[in-house]
């Protein structure tokens, strides 16, 4: 094998190999970012979604069936065994609509109205319209510590801590967990199964290693805008921590992270007009010696084809 045939293969593998690369599907992801101050436990989500279906936009509603994403907390980190006082959850729905429960002492959330928390939803895409690709659906959310019963915590202080995001289609009882230990409805209102999340001072090297211990920076100068416009600014991004989404096998998002398509190509090249070669010239003059070609350079061919 001569040395030109061997890097003429070499580069056709690359291109071959780019373009098995390039078409691997892309998986889905939740990017979950927190932060909190003396008034407020802020959460931002960016979720990845095809199809972002969703059709309740009022607060206080029953939002199942819609795509959204809930969070749950308890607030005095005992990982009970079922839900307490100490317990809290809001979801959110890529509608607009939202639910905020309350623990109680019988074991359960019930639907609370309330009023006094901040959230602020956006949809990259067309909301209920399965005709185009979307990219998914961004959603903010300021709950007071009043609301979750409890006052700002210590830097230090941990809380039992987990987010379910909830997607249109899927069986009843299906949804995706922060923590690997809820698997099932039963799960998700078990305290002991969620993760923990720990309250940290405001500094550059705080950083979430761990799924288990989720770290939440203090923000010391300007609290995030809740508009539902996540902007790196406003968020952590050291702290900020993802979940994975499953998707169809086989499922490639060319509208949202464009493939690059190659075609693999035999060029040939067999022109020669350069005097200073000891080689005939080719393939650019006629029978009778003129020129073949549509236009000629000031100072003559040359080097053009060398």
């Amino acid at each position: 094998m001569t040395l030109r045939h061997a890097v003429l293969c070499a580069v056709a593998l690359m291109i071959l190999v780019s373009a098995a690369v390039a078409q691997e599907p892309i998986k889905d992801q939740v990017s979950c970012y927190t932060t909190w101050d003396e008034n407020y436990f802020y959460l931002a989500f960016k979720i990845d979604s095809a199809d972002v279906r969703a059709n309740q936009s009022k607060p206080n509603a029953d939002i199942s069936g819609d795509d959204c994403v809930e969070f749950y907390i308890e607030t005095d980190n005992k990982h009970s065994m079922k839900i307490s006082p100490a317990c809290s959850a809001m979801a959110v729905s890529a509608a607009g609509g939202s639910c905020f429960r309350a623990g109680s002492d019988k074991g359960v959330l019930e639907p609370t109205p309330a009023f006094t928390f901040k959230y602020g939803v956006t949809v990259q895409g067309t909301l209920n319209n399965s005709d185009d690709i979307d990219m998914g659906y961004n959603v903010e959310i300021a709950v007071p510590w009043a609301l979750l019963g409890t006052k700002a915590p210590a830097i230090g202080g941990m809380m039992s801590f987990n987010v379910i995001v909830r997607r249109h289609g899927d069986k009843a009882g299906s949804f995706v967990s922060l923590s690997p230990r809820v698997k099932t409805e039963e799960d998700a209102l078990v305290p002991a199964k969620w993760v923990n999340i720990v309250f940290a001072a405001h500094s550059f090297g705080v950083a979430t290693t761990s799924v288990e211990k989720i770290l939440s920076a203090k923000y010391v100068v300007r609290s995030p805008l809740i508009d539902g416009a996540i902007n790196d600014r406003e968020w952590h991004q050291n702290t900020s921590f993802a979940i994975d989404l499953p998707m169809p096998p086989g499922f490639v998002y060319e509208a949202k992270y464009p493939v690059q398509r190659m075609v693999l190509a035999k060029y040939l090249y067999w022109y020669q007009a350069d005097p200073r070669r000891d080689v005939p010239v080719s393939h650019v003059t006629g029978p009778d010696g003129s020129s073949s070609l549509a236009e000629l350079p000031a100072k003559g061919v040359g080097p053009w084809f060398s």
